[in-house]
């Protein structure tokens, strides 16, 4: 189950992970922006981190 859950997010981390990367390397003055994606791409993996505990949790 928590392999078939790791499956299923994995490419949506890649491609969050893709946009981070391509927004921190081009110059933007947009400094708010980028603090808003990393916060965002932090709370997307304490989510994920909270449903793996549950799931390990249950077996």
């Amino acid at each position: 189950m928590v392999l078939m859950l790791w499956t299923l997010c994995k490419p949506f981390l890649a491609i969050l992970n893709s946009c981070l990367i391509s927004m921190l390397r081009t110059p933007n003055p947009y400094l708010p922006l980028w603090r808003s994606v990393l916060m965002f791409w932090i709370m997307i993996l304490l989510i994920l981190v909270c449903i793996n505990s549950m799931l390990i949790g249950q077996i």
